[in-house]
C-alpha cells in the first residue's frame, strides 16, 4: 500500500544531526573505533569476532543462536565469527552427541587472555566517558539508557508498519 502524505500535516524535515538514533550511533561508533583498531591490529579480530568473544567470556557453552541474539548478529555473521575464533584458538566449538545440529561454543585460555587485554581498553574507554559526567548525570544516563533499551526492543518487535501507522493516524 503506497504511503500518502496528502492528508497529513507537513512534518518538519528530519535533520540527521539532531535525530537521537543517529546521535547515539555516532557516539557508539566514535568510542568503538579505538577498540576495534586495537583488537584488529593486536589479534586479527573482526567486530563480530570481538562481540562473540565477549559473549562467550560471559556465557560459556552458548549456542550459535544464543550468541546471535546476544550480539544482534545474523546467523551468517555468527558462523563466520565463531569460525574466526576457533581458527585463532580463542574458542572451541563442541557438537552435541544427541543432536549434531546443536553446538556449544566455549572460550579457551588463549581467548580469555585476549578478552582480558581488550576488556582493559574497554574499561579505560568507559572510565574516560564516565569521568566527563557528574554522579547525578551518570545515574540519569543509566536510567535513560535502560528506558531506551526497553523501548527500542519494543520498536524492533513491533516493526516498521506499526510505527508508520501510529505516525500517520
Amino acid at each position: 500500500m503506497p504511503l500518502s502524505t496528502a492528508a497529513q500535516p507537513a512534518a518538519p524535515p528530519l535533520k540527521l544531526s539532531a535525530w537521537l538514533p543517529y546521535r547515539l550511533f555516532i557516539v557508539a561508533a566514535q568510542i568503538a573505533r579505538p577498540l576495534e583498531i586495537f583488537y584488529g591490529e593486536r589479534f586479527g579480530l573482526s567486530q563480530a569476532g570481538w562481540r562473540i568473544l565477549a559473549t562467550i567470556a560471559e556465557r560459556t557453552g552458548a549456542s550459535a543462536s544464543e550468541i546471535g541474539r546476544a550480539c544482534a548478529l545474523d546467523p551468517f555473521a555468527v558462523s563466520r565469527g565463531i569460525g574466526q575464533l576457533v581458527e585463532l584458538g580463542f574458542a572451541r566449538r563442541t557438537t552435541a552427541k544427541a543432536d549434531r545440529r546443536f553446538a556449544s561454543v566455549t572460550i579457551t585460555p588463549k581467548g580469555q587472555q585476549a578478552f582480558g587485554e581488550i576488556a582493559t581498553l574497554g574499561r579505560a574507554i568507559e572510565a574516560r566517558l564516565l569521568a566527563s559526567l557528574s554522579g547525578d548525570e551518570r545515574s540519569r544516563i543509566d536510567a535513560a539508557v535502560d528506558k531506551l533499551e526497553g523501548e527500542s526492543a519494543r520498536i524492533e518487535q513491533g516493526g516498521w508498519r506499526s510505527l508508520l501507522e501510529r505516525a500517520t493516524s
